[in-house]
């Protein structure tokens, strides 16, 4: 039986009314299972998802869905942050949910069942993380003690940049903000989206380029419109166009002019199936091959 816990949503912010939200369940202290109860621990690594069960505004009944977090537990634990955007796909269920007045409804009034692991012996539940080990199709954080010395290039399309908040947040607090640590760690954020309004955390991110510059670097990218005074990068990261023959032409020259050092470095990515495909795909043709890749796409 799967076991759960009714978390509160206590924050549905519009960042793109219709299309982007962001959202904050907070877990209680402690859950009664079976006539005991066991008090919640959240030991969330950064780059993994959670389970919850939204309601579904087409089907009419509870779904199970996976978010990936964009807070860290190590910074405000018990709290589950995600974005959720509206796929427009004719089977959205949840997603268009997410965005609706009922949603607004359920904020006010009701909470989100999110699955929890119990250990019996030790007396806990602890939230549920989608992956428990590092490897090439999910986004999970290295171990401490091995992150902290590569050079991350996190590549995130739309709402992909979700795992990567996680990533900074944590990694500022652990090590970053520490005035006794001298690792060479870097992290290079490259956020792409439409337009601005798509861009989350923006101005947390720039604070922290700004504040951290010997660890972090942010990119932000708008592909369809932007402001008169926007001074970082326009248009997509990597241009594909189809040949005569039929055949998809890649060009990376825009990812590889944010980063010309892509070779020497460990690059995550996240988004649609799509835009990461091409990604891979163009850096291959182009004989670039980063010290190792990881991808999560949808």
């Amino acid at each position: 039986m799967e076991n759960v816990v009714s978390a509160r949503i206590v924050q549905l912010q519009v960042l793109d009314p219709g299309e982007i939200r962001r959202v904050q369940l907070l877990l209680p202290d402690d859950v009664e299972i079976e006539g005991r109860r066991y008090e919640i621990h959240d030991t969330m690594r950064p780059g993994t998802a959670f389970l919850a069960k939204p309601w579904g505004g087409r089907t009419r009944k509870y779904r199970r869905r996976m978010y990936t977090r964009s807070n860290a537990a190590n910074i405000e634990p018990r709290v589950l942050e995600t974005f959720i955007n509206d796929t427009h796909l004719p089977q959205s269920d949840t997603s268009p949910w997410w965005q609706s007045r009922e949603a607004e409804t359920w904020y006010e009034e009701e909470g989100i069942a999110v699955r929890v692991t119990i250990d019996k012996e030790a007396g806990i539940a602890t939230v549920y993380e989608n992956a428990s080990q590092c490897k090439g199709a999910n986004l999970r954080l290295e171990p401490d003690g091995e992150w902290e010395g590569r050079r991350l290039v996190c590549v995130a399309f739309g709402t992909g940049v979700t795992p990567f908040l996680s990533y900074v947040r944590y990694m500022a607090e652990q090590e970053w903000t520490k005035s006794d640590r001298k690792g060479d760690g870097f992290l290079t954020l490259i956020a792409s989206v439409r337009h601005e309004r798509q861009l989350m955390l923006h101005q947390d991110l720039l604070k922290m380029a700004q504040e951290l510059p010997q660890h972090f670097r942010y990119l932000p990218v708008l592909t369809r419109s932007w402001p008169s005074d926007w001074s970082s990068m326009t248009g997509r990261i990597i241009r594909s166009k189809v040949r005569s023959s039929g055949e998809e032409q890649i060009d990376p020259t825009p990812l590889l002019e944010l980063v010309p050092n892509l070779s020497q470095s460990d690059l995550r990515m996240c988004g649609s199936v799509t835009a990461c495909r091409q990604v891979t795909q163009g850096l291959k043709d182009y004989q670039i091959f980063p010290l190792t890749v990881r991808t999560e796409s949808w």
